[in-house]
């Protein structure tokens, strides 16, 4: 187990956010108490599962362009997603998913608690 945390800081991020627990949105990996991310997935999966709230990745640490993003509700009910933009760029959708990738490489996500009434 060790070995496997150890070879993926993504899923150390994503530990370290639900550890926190605040939702400030702010630092690294940070969002809402107890991300989900893909349970079936290895440590390289495509796709990144989250609740709502705000996110904050970091391309080439956290996140690589072109991974996608798949938020659901805390019924587990679809509300959006999308993919990592490249530098600069960002994507988004009437549901009020939205992920922004600046020219630093930070991504900052919004998943939507209330999809289409954003």
């Amino acid at each position: 187990m060790r070995m496997w945390l150890r070879c993926s800081p993504f899923v150390i991020a994503l530990a370290l956010a639900a550890g926190c627990g605040s939702g400030a949105g702010s630092s690294p990996g940070s969002g809402p108490a107890s991300p989900a991310y893909d349970p079936a997935g290895s440590p390289g999966a495509s796709v990144l599962r989250l609740r709502p709230g705000p996110y904050t990745f970091h391309v080439g640490r956290d996140v690589r362009v072109g991974q996608r993003i798949r938020c659901f509700t805390d019924a587990g009910r679809p509300a959006g997603g999308g993919s990592v933009a490249p530098r600069g760029h960002g994507v988004g959708s009437s549901t009020g998913f939205e992920a922004i990738t600046s020219a630093t490489g930070r991504v900052r996500v919004a998943c939507p608690a209330n999809p289409g009434s954003a």
